[in-house]
C-alpha cells in the first residue's frame, strides 16, 4: 500500500515537475542513520494541494489504513476546515512546525469507523533491542469524549488496506500511564518502551481495542465555544518517534518536548590580570545548564577570583540578579516549584561566596526570571547565554 502510494506520488512529481521545478526546494533524501525510525516525524512534508479534510495520504512516507481518511491540517491554510491554530475541529497550535493530523478514535455511532495513521520505518527494528515509542495527541475541543486506549502496533508485514470498519490490533505500546487522554489545551503523550522480536518495519497509530475494551470518560467542551461537541474522541496528532535506547530510563515518555544535549555557556572573554575591580566584577556573570541551579565547576573559577576581590575590598557591596531563559519560564507556568529558579540561581551564588567567608549582608539579591535576555537569539546556544547569574558592584 505505502509502496504503491509513493510509486505514484513519484509519478505525478516525474510528469509534472518540469512546470514548478525552478519554484520548489529539492527535498533532502531521508537519512538511513537517523535515530528515528519515523520518516517525517513531525509530519511537515507533504506533496499536493491541500484544500480540504482528509488529505492525509500526501503527507510524505504515511498514509491511512482504512477509508476513513486521517485528516491533515496546516497553519494559515486558506480553508478554515483544516487551518492551525483554528479548524473545523477546535483550536490547537501544531506541537512543533507546521502540521499535524487528526484521527477519529472513538464514536458511539456505528456506522462512524475511526481513523488509522500507517508508515513504514527508515529501516527494521534489531531483535532483543529497546525502542520508546513515542507519538503526542490532544483531544479535539468538539470530542464528547476522552479515551486510554491510544496505542502504537509494530508489525514485520506490511497490512493490507481495510475496506471498510475498525481494525482490532493487539497495540503492544499504549499510553504508560493509561490515563483517560482528555486534555484539549495541552499535547499529551502516548509511550512507552518495546522490545523488538526483530524486522518490525510497519508502525499503525490509533485506537485498536474493542468498543468493549474502550476506557473513556465525558469532556465538558472548553469555555466559550460556539460549535456543538461531537459524539466522538478525535485526537490531533504530531511528533512521532520510534528510537533505539539501552534502559528503560532513556526512554522519555514526559509531555514536555524532548531537548538536545544540556548546553552550558562558556564564557570566551578572559579578565586581564590589571582589569579594574569593576571590570572584574561584571565579567564575573556564571551560567547553568537548562533547570538547573547547582554551582558547576567551570563558575567556580569566576566565583573564586570575585571572592578574592571581595575579601580585598570589605566596603564593596554587590547586586546579584539570576535570571532563566524563556523555555524554563514557561516551564514554570506549568510546575510552581520552578518560579523562583532564577532567585535560587542567585542564592546558590550567594551560598558559594559566604562559603569562601564573604559575609551574606553585603548581597543584594534578585531573581528576574527571564526579563533583560543577554540573548534575543532562538538557538540552544542564544537560550544558555541567558540562563545565568550577574554581578553589579554597588558601591
Amino acid at each position: 500500500m505505502i509502496k504503491s502510494l509513493c510509486f505514484s506520488l513519484f509519478t505525478l512529481v516525474f510528469l509534472t515537475g518540469q512546470l514548478y521545478a525552478q519554484d520548489e526546494e529539492e527535498k533532502a533524501e531521508p537519512d538511513p542513520n537517523d535515530p528515528n525510525l519515523v520518516i517525517n516525524g513531525n509530519l511537515d512534508e507533504y506533496s499536493g494541494t491541500l484544500r480540504k479534510t482528509g488529505k492525509f495520504y500526501l503527507v510524505d512516507d504515511w498514509n491511512s489504513l482504512t477509508p476513513t481518511r486521517v485528516d491533515y491540517f496546516e497553519v494559515g491554510n486558506e480553508l478554515a476546515d483544516i487551518s492551525i491554530p483554528d479548524n473545523v475541529f477546535g483550536h490547537q497550535s501544531a506541537r512543533s512546525g507546521e502540521h499535524y493530523a487528526g484521527i477519529y478514535a472513538f464514536s458511539y455511532d456505528p456506522k462512524k469507523f475511526r481513523s488509522y495513521m500507517v508508515t513504514k520505518f527508515r529501516r527494521p527494528m534489531v531483535k532483543g533491542k529497546m525502542y520508546c515509542v513515542k507519538y503526542m495527541v490532544s483531544l479535539a475541543d468538539r470530542s464528547r469524549f476522552g479515551i486510554s486506549n491510544l496505542g502504537a502496533y509494530l508489525s514485520k508485514s506490511e497490512l493490507e488496506f481495510e475496506e471498510r470498519g475498525n481494525v482490532y490490533l493487539q497495540a503492544q505500546v499504549k499510553n504508560s500511564l493509561e490515563k483517560v487522554l482528555k486534555n484539549t489545551m495541552k499535547w499529551q503523550s502516548v509511550c512507552n518502551v518495546f522490545i523488538a522480536k526483530g524486522g518490525e518495519e510497519y508502525l499503525i497509530l490509533g485506537n485498536l481495542d474493542t468498543d468493549a475494551d474502550v476506557v473513556l470518560e465525558k469532556v465538558l467542551p472548553p469555555s466559550g465555544m460556539n460549535q456543538s461537541q461531537l459524539q466522538v474522541a478525535y485526537y490531533y496528532v504530531d511528533d512521532v518517534s520510534v528510537k533505539q535506547i539501552d534502559s528503560y530510563g532513556q526512554c522519555n515518555c514526559s509531555d514536555k518536548k524532548d531537548r538536545g544535549p544540556d548546553i552550558v555557556y562558556s564564557k570566551s572573554i578572559t579578565v586581564a590580570d590589571d582589569a579594574k575591580d569593576v571590570e572584574v566584577i561584571d565579567n564575573s556573570t556564571i551560567y547553568f545548564g537548562f533547570l538547573k541551579k547547582e554551582i558547576n565547576s567551570s563558575a567556580m573559577a569566576d566565583l573564586d577570583r570575585l571572592a578574592a576581590l571581595l575579601e580585598e575590598n570589605p566596603n564593596y557591596r554587590i547586586k546579584i540578579a539570576g535570571y532563566t531563559d524563556s523555555d524554563e519560564a514557561e516551564e514554570a507556568k506549568e510546575e510552581p516549584q520552578l518560579e523562583k529558579l532564577s532567585r535560587d540561581r542567585a542564592y546558590f551564588a550567594v551560598d558559594y561566596l559566604a562559603n569562601k567567608g564573604i559575609d551574606k549582608s553585603r548581597f543584594d539579591v534578585y531573581g528576574l526570571g527571564d526579563k533583560n535576555p543577554a540573548s534575543s537569539g532562538k538557538t540552544p546556544l542564544s537560550k544558555a547565554k541567558n540562563r545565568r547569574v550577574v554581578f553589579m558592584l554597588v558601591q
